[in-house]
């Protein structure tokens, strides 16, 4: 293909759509794609702790839609995605939303932080102790011997149970939290 052919089909492409026009309902929605797409960029990314929460938020603020669409957005995209993952910043994330709702759904992301915190350690310390009791049967014993848990099939196990109890109550809240800010 030459030049003048690749400009004809460029100047074809261009012929054909010049009368395409998005209307406002598309752009929102085209606007809105986009956002929830920066944002499930920008929350993995500080998952994976690419950057921290300050960086978060004001790439967050940054964003121009309505406050209640994207606080909606980042909601959606915690909850839907969260994974006990042994820490709990997925809460970190969900704090920048909170920063406008009302004292009662605050108190209540705040209960919910600090009962997940107190279940994943007290699930990790059960696990850790059944983990040194079979290690101590074959023979592996020790003051300094501190196993991973994550890695062990009891972890993971007792990972998902927490998940799935924290999981749905964090469902409630995200749609107590919508409904707030329709």
């Amino acid at each position: 293909m030459s030049m003048g052919e690749i400009k004809s089909a460029i100047e074809l492409a261009m012929e054909r759509t010049r009368n395409l026009v998005m209307d406002e309902k598309e752009k929102q929605q085209s606007l809105i794609q986009d956002a929830e797409n920066r944002l499930k960029v920008l929350a993995r990314r500080f998952l994976e702790e690419a950057v921290d929460l300050d960086d978060f938020r004001n790439q967050y603020d940054r964003l121009e839609l309505a406050e209640n669409v994207k606080r909606s957005l980042l909601v959606d995209i915690v909850v839907n995605g969260f994974n006990v993952g042994g820490d709990v910043k997925s809460f970190d994330l969900l704090h920048v939303v909170d920063r406008k709702l009302d004292n009662r759904l605050k108190k209540e992301l705040d209960t919910l932080q600090r009962q997940f915190s107190e279940a994943l350690e007290k699930k990790s310390q059960d696990v850790r102790k059944r983990i040194l009791g079979r290690l101590k049967t074959m023979g592996i014993a020790g003051s300094a011997l501190e196993p991973n848990v994550t890695v062990w099939d009891e972890w993971k196990e007792a990972a998902a149970e927490t998940q799935q109890a924290f999981g749905s109550r964090l469902q409630k809240w995200k749609d107590e939290v919508k409904a707030a800010t329709v």
